[in-house]
């Protein structure tokens, strides 16, 4: 009978040390994989903000302003502020009305999912500022300046795959695709679809690229497949939108699109878009807004013209009770989707 109890001591513990072995072999793997992707998460990080075509940079006005901005600012070679525009939009005789969106602090948070040979960033930034609208009187020039306070988030997935080479950093990942940038304060106003188009053969406008808000946030856009571009080149742009706005701000259509292009702040341009049946624009006050787009150069680097040049694209909607009440909160959405230019 002892010898039995001892056997099965014996075995017991030979079971436990089996099983704490195993444990521990799992922990280790688990730390050892943690390590792995540590490592590889802080060689993607490097990825993204060293990518000219993710970011918010281009979004921030910085103020109200109405610098100047000519055709050929973004080709201009050796100056730093390129120079921006301030579309004015007029609700009546007596006013001018100039707008800017100022950000103040950014905030960005990412979670990862990986694979043995992909991974993929889910990437959301927290975007606060100041939304400044001036109010100009035409008769006086008096000038009436509201800040508006705004808290806004910008969503985009990021995919990257791991290459057979590496760059002259040692990085063997890069960016395979990534989903459209949407960004909004919240749900009264929307962009619902984004369309280029551009000039064939016979003269007539081609469709190009096109997306919907049923897939802006699922759909991969291959990385080297960019929406591009040559200089000099003329570019139809459609953004549909809707307004649930209650009331909707009687004023044209109620809400306002503009366009920024560019790279960032100080090297970007600002263009409204027209929703107003004149010219290309199909329909009046039918939510879906036009502009014609010449594309700029690629710029120039050291004075020396550059031949290529990835930049960034956001389409921004606002109702106009944002611009126009005082007593309004913001109300905005946003998409950003980066393109290319080709000098020749």
């Amino acid at each position: 009978m002892e010898l039995k109890i001892v056997q099965k001591g014996v075995n017991i513990m030979k079971k436990t040390t089996l099983i704490l072995t195993v444990i521990c072999l799992i922990i280790i793997g688990c730390e050892n994989q943690e390590d792995s992707y540590a490592d590889r998460e802080s060689e993607l990080l490097s990825l993204l903000d060293d990518d000219d075509a993710l970011g918010l940079e281009g979004l921030d006005d910085g103020d109200a302003v109405d610098d100047e901005y000519t055709a050929d600012s973004l080709e201009s070679a050796g100056k730093i502020n390129l120079g921006k525009v301030m579309e004015v939009f007029h609700p009546d005789s007596g006013y001018i009305f100039k707008f800017g969106r100022k950000i103040n602090s950014k905030t960005k948070t990412i979670t990862y999912t990986h694979g043995d040979d992909f991974s993929i960033a889910d990437i959301t930034w927290t975007v606060s500022g100041d939304f400044i609208c001036s109010a100009i009187d035409t008769a006086t020039a008096d000038t009436n300046k509201t800040e508006k306070p705004f808290t806004s988030e910008f969503h985009r997935m990021v995919r990257f795959v791991e290459g057979n080479v590496s760059d002259w950093r040692g990085r063997r990942w890069r960016v395979d695709a990534f989903t459209m940038g949407t960004g909004s304060t919240d749900d009264v106003v929307a962009i619902t679809k984004l369309e280029y188009f551009t000039m064939n053969s016979e003269n007539t406008w081609e469709p190009g690229f096109v997306i919907t808000s049923d897939e802006a946030e699922t759909r991969w856009i291959q990385r080297d497949s960019i929406p591009t571009f040559y200089k000099g080149d003329s570019v139809k742009i459609e953004v549909s939108v809707t307004n649930n706005s209650d009331p909707v701000f009687d004023y044209k259509s109620g809400e306002g699109v503009v366009m920024h292009y560019g790279r960032h702040r100080y090297y970007k341009a600002r263009r409204k878009m027209h929703d107003d049946g004149i010219g290309p624009d199909a329909g009046e006050n039918d939510n879906t807004f036009t502009k014609i787009w010449r594309i700029h150069g690629p710029g120039y680097y050291v004075f020396q013209p550059r031949p290529y040049r990835v930049f960034r694209a956001f389409f921004d909607v606002m109702d106009f009770g944002t611009l126009f009440d005082t007593e309004e909160d913001v109300h905005t959405a946003f998409w950003g989707l980066p393109y290319k230019v080709i000098r020749e």
